[in-house]
């Protein structure tokens, strides 16, 4: 008994005291992982902070060899002066509206060109304002462009959506409260728009912002708009010059609304109307007569008229031609045409009533499908032989002239200095340019530059001939140029005319690729 109560106290005793060395061991152990994770915790922070510092001088480094290997391009030898005039270049030949502007995406290129970019007002004074460009990239345009003109493009969304006009005029508010304070710097306003509520809200915004006393061109296009275009009315633009309309009918000359007689246009030098497409006479962009006359008698000071397609329809006036007023523009001296189709409408109505004495310049482009556009010649005599517009300087005929038609074309134009003829137009002319039937007025001293557009061989040849007839009349001849493309098939006889021009006057080239006539 006493033996074995014995035994079992020393099992005890001795399985207590592996247990105690056991713990000892394990805390040990414990004790040396321990140490172990601060030596590696210490380790990866040494290395996260050398990671952090080999990071910086990674990017620091990789940062200087691309100034290094910018330096060896071609460009960077360029100084700052070169470099910022082919940004401006590139930055004003690209295209209107493009969601990516050129100006962004030069500075995005690389230190230098952003140190130029951001540093150049002038890249910076157009702003657009549409839904998808934010109103905190408006704030960063007005504070780059310093103090600079301004141009404002109200423009819609690349693509149209459901809601979009909704969400164009919501942003339309936000945008205006960020630009208001630079109202003085505005230059050029341009509103892009198709919904007409859009339109009738910016106007009516701008007038309450008025005077807009900087404000210089105002141009506006909304395809598929069913009112007249909004203008600014009174005092509101006292320094307006330049007014183009697209797609979208003049207002009447007196409703609740518009006022002939409060338009904002008694300085406009420049009209420019447009309307796209043939059958446009009777479209819902066809301005009424009336309210081109009184846009017209608005405007004492116009010197410059284009028309683009058939933006007038003067339908009513053809029908009483006989108590049609004159159209009279006394400062008018460029008239440009362009009727888009061979037999427009209204265009001899137009030119029958259009007084413009000062005229110097006059332009008619017809396309360039066959046969000739309609004729007019006769019109621009008041009366035979008087020509309608005696001063004319300048003259641009584009399939406009008949092989019948002109005599007529180059007596209504008797002092023409500088002559650009399309092909079809400069092969009527040249035609039989030494008979006496067709000897010009535009063979004298009076003609000091004759550009031909596309010329066919023949017609060189034929020009050849007419420049032999004037020298031998002591005529002095003209500077010639040649406007491309050239035809392919005239290629290898080109040259050869090239030559004989030459020999009789200076030529010049435009456009002309001479590899294809080699």
């Amino acid at each position: 008994m006493v033996l074995s109560t014995a035994r079992d106290f020393t099992n005890g005793l001795s399985h207590n005291m592996v247990q105690e060395e056991l713990l000892s061991t394990l805390r040990q152990e414990v004790c040396a992982l321990e140490n172990k994770r601060k030596e590696l915790l210490a380790r990866l922070e040494e290395t996260k902070t050398s990671l952090v510092e080999v990071q910086k001088l990674l990017t620091r480094k990789t940062a200087q060899a691309h100034t290094v290997q910018n330096l060896l391009a071609p460009v960077s030898r360029l100084p700052d002066e070169v470099l910022l005039a082919i940004f401006e270049e590139a930055v004003r030949s690209q295209e209107q509206g493009q969601a990516t502007r050129t100006e962004i995406a030069i500075s995005y290129t690389s230190h230098r060109w952003r140190q130029v970019t951001v540093n150049a007002p002038r890249l910076w004074n157009s702003l657009c304002i549409r839904a998808e460009v934010p109103v905190a990239m408006l704030q960063i345009y007005l504070s780059r462009s310093a103090n600079i003109p301004l141009t404002i493009e109200f423009r819609e969304r690349e693509t149209a959506w459901p809601g979009a006009d909704k969400r164009s005029m919501a942003h339309l508010g936000s945008a205006l409260d960020t630009i208001w304070p630079s109202v003085p710097r505005w230059r050029r306003i341009v509103v892009l728009h198709r919904s007409y509520p859009y339109f009738t809200h910016v106007f009516r915004e701008l007038r309450k912002a008025a005077p807009l006393k900087m404000l210089q061109s105002i141009s506006m296009r909304s395809p598929g708009v069913c009112g007249p275009c909004p203008l600014l009315l009174g005092d509101s633009a006292p320094a307006l010059e330049s007014l183009e309309v697209e797609d979208m009918p003049l207002p009447p000359p007196v409703t609740q609304t518009f006022d002939a007689a409060r338009y904002s246009v008694a300085g406009l030098t420049t009209l420019r109307l447009r309307v796209r497409g043939v059958r446009v006479g009777s479209s819902h962009a066809a301005t009424d007569p009336s309210a081109f006359r009184a846009l017209i008698s608005s405007a004492p000071m116009l010197s410059t008229l284009e028309i683009y397609g058939q933006p007038i329809n003067f339908g009513q006036e053809r029908v009483n031609e006989e108590d049609i007023l004159p159209l009279e523009i006394p400062r008018l001296r460029t008239l440009v045409l362009h009727p888009g189709t061979q037999y427009p409408r209204d265009l001899r109505h137009f030119i029958s009533v259009i007084k413009a004495p000062a005229l110097r310049h006059f332009e008619l482009v017809y396309p360039d499908n066959a046969p000739p556009g309609q004729d007019v010649s006769d019109l621009l005599f008041d009366p035979f032989p008087l020509a309608r517009f005696p001063c004319v300087e300048t003259v641009h005929l584009h399939n406009a002239v008949h092989a019948d038609t002109v005599a007529a074309f180059m007596n209504a134009f008797p002092v023409a200095a500088r002559i650009k003829l399309g092909s079809p137009d400069a092969g009527c002319l040249f035609e039989n340019s030494t008979s006496s039937s067709t000897r010009s007025p535009w063979t004298s001293s009076h003609t000091q530059h004759l550009t031909v557009i596309s010329p066919l061989h023949n017609t060189l040849l034929q020009m050849y001939e007419w420049l032999l007839s004037g020298a031998g009349l002591g005529h002095r001849l003209p500077i010639i140029t040649l406007e491309g493309p050239i035809r392919a098939i005239d290629g290898p006889e080109f040259l050869a005319q090239l030559s004989k021009l030459a020999s009789c006057t200076e030529v010049r080239l435009c456009g002309v690729d001479l590899s294809m006539s080699r």
